[in-house]
């Protein structure tokens, strides 16, 4: 996954606003035809905090158009003192309290959390208008602009839809909800009459369904004729179909699309322990926000749950990005924390710096980073033999690095700890959140229990992901094979990574 800093320079898009039906950098219409979220509005409507402004998209009250983006009347100039990103002109408040240079990201942009954003909004890993209408909530001249990903419908954001459903004709999977498109023998379309087909085990957003059960989401929306599985927008959650297969460009929340059956239908998968910013979520203590909030409604009337944003920075076990502002907390932490963990993504530790991180070799506890557990110690980790930075079994985690077993799942509660129950891998029927907490088989997604079922797991008896290995022959998906799954032995502890 990838996101690149707005430059002062690279906001200058005055040229482009000018071209009646163009797209700026941002994302952003300037054309009259649609809200820059995708929610609909005229060329005389105002636009928010943040937004990419100019002759035809006016900056509303109490802001001002510099630079091509709205910013706050009277806001401070660069090197001024701060509290906030919104009192800058340059709209980033620095960690020392003073305005710096413009870094935040323009809205459609790829993002982690709202600090990154100019808008202070970041919603399914996009940055979008502050205060932007999810699905189901009002919209046009009886409520805000829709956010990306959703147009503005008989008053109320809704789906835009554009993909076809089951049968539809189609050149290409783009062209099919179900990413999936045949031709008449059932092969991948190669020209020629070709229809839609079905995507695996469960049905994506878009396609139409008759109960919940049958939705990667489960949520069979009856607000729209047939019904059809919900429209969440931005990023794909866990079940989701989903390309490039390996380490995703943003098509994924989790940034990870993988294929472990072999189908030749690559979806979205969770990264194990919490779940990370727009997953969707059933509690709190699923989320490594420790917040689980309904983010708009389906058409018929239902709460959608996703992990959300609690706060400027990224807490433990959220995705974050190497090279760039990730932002991990603690606040001011800048990219210290940000690491590739045992499944090859990057995900926040914690940690204030200038100590060693959960899962690396340690000689003393004293040099563990104690943020955000301060019970860490400097410990035998999951070979037995060499001392990391790690939990005992039985204590709180945000995933299975910061655990001396490997392992962070839930116990009889629900609560995410390390080896619950003291057993070092989870049997066949035990709660788990990622396919390497498992003694055998995979983690089912759907049942969040580790199964044996060779339909699931797609019958590979070797190293999921996070595994340790010797060799890529060592792991599932692996390369050797035409896979995206590497044994990384460039690590201090090999293990099985997306690539």
């Amino acid at each position: 996954m990838t996101r690149g800093l707005t430059s002062l320079a690279s906001v200058l898009v005055v040229g482009c606003l000018a071209l009646a039906g163009c797209k700026c950098n941002s994302g952003k219409r300037t054309d009259g035809g649609g809200s820059p979220d995708g929610g609909g509005m005229d060329a005389a409507a105002c636009v928010s905090m943040g937004d990419t402004c100019g002759a035809a998209a006016p900056c509303c009250a109490g802001l001002q158009c510099m630079t091509s983006l709205c910013v706050a009347t009277g806001c401070a100039a660069e090197g001024a003192a701060c509290m906030q990103n919104g009192d800058c002109c340059t709209l980033n408040c620095d960690a020392a309290g003073s305005c710096g240079p413009l870094v935040c990201l323009a809205a459609g942009e790829a993002c982690t959390g709202d600090g990154e954003c100019c808008t202070g909004s970041c919603m399914g890993n996009l940055c979008v208008s502050a205060g932007c209408a999810a699905q189901g909530e009002a919209c046009g001249a009886g409520g805000g602009l829709c956010c990306l990903g959703l147009i503005c419908s008989g008053g109320a954001c809704a789906p835009d839809v554009n993909c076809g459903s089951l049968g539809a004709t189609c050149t290409t999977g783009a062209d099919c909800c179900s990413a999936t498109c045949i031709d008449s023998a059932g092969a991948p379309c190669a020209g020629g009459a070709c229809t839609c087909g079905t995507s695996g085990s469960c049905l994506p957003s878009g396609e139409l369904c008759s109960s919940d059960g049958e939705c990667c989401n489960s949520l069979c929306d009856t607000g729209l004729a047939g019904g059809t599985c919900a429209e969440l927008g931005s990023c794909g959650t866990a079940g989701e179909p989903c390309s490039p297969e390996g380490v995703s460009g943003g098509s994924c929340c989790s940034a990870a699309c993988l294929d472990p059956t072999g189908s030749g239908d690559p979806r979205c998968q969770y990264l194990g322990g919490c779940r990370i910013q727009d997953e969707l979520c059933e509690t709190s203590a699923q989320c490594c926000s420790g917040v689980c909030a309904e983010q708009g409604m389906t058409l018929d009337g239902r709460p959608i749950m996703r992990c959300a944003n609690n706060g400027s920075c990224q807490p433990a076990g959220e995705v974050c990005f190497q090279g760039a502002s990730a932002n991990c907390c603690p606040n001011g932490g800048g990219d210290f924390g940000c690491e590739t963990t045992s499944t090859g993504i990057d995900r926040c530790f914690g940690g204030e710096g200038g100590c060693t991180l959960a899962g690396s070799a340690c000689t003393s506890t004293a040099e563990c980073c104690m943020d955000p557990y301060p019970t860490i110690e400097c410990q035998p980790g999951p070979d037995g033999m060499t001392n990391v930075c790690c939990l005992d079994n039985g204590m709180g985690c945000a995933f299975g690095d910061f655990c001396c077993c490997g392992i962070c799942a839930p116990d009889s509660t629900g609560a995410l700890v390390c080896c619950p129950g003291g057993v070092m891998c989870v049997a066949p029927g035990g709660a788990c959140t990622a396919d390497a907490d498992c003694c055998t088989g995979c983690c089912d997604d759907v049942t969040g229990t580790c199964t044996d079922d060779a339909g699931i797991c797609g019958g590979c008896t070797l190293g999921q992901l996070g595994d340790v290995c010797t060799s890529n022959a060592d792991c599932c998906n692996n390369v050797d094979m035409g896979g995206p799954v590497i044994c990384d032995t460039g690590r201090e502890f090999p293990h099985c990574v997306l690539m």
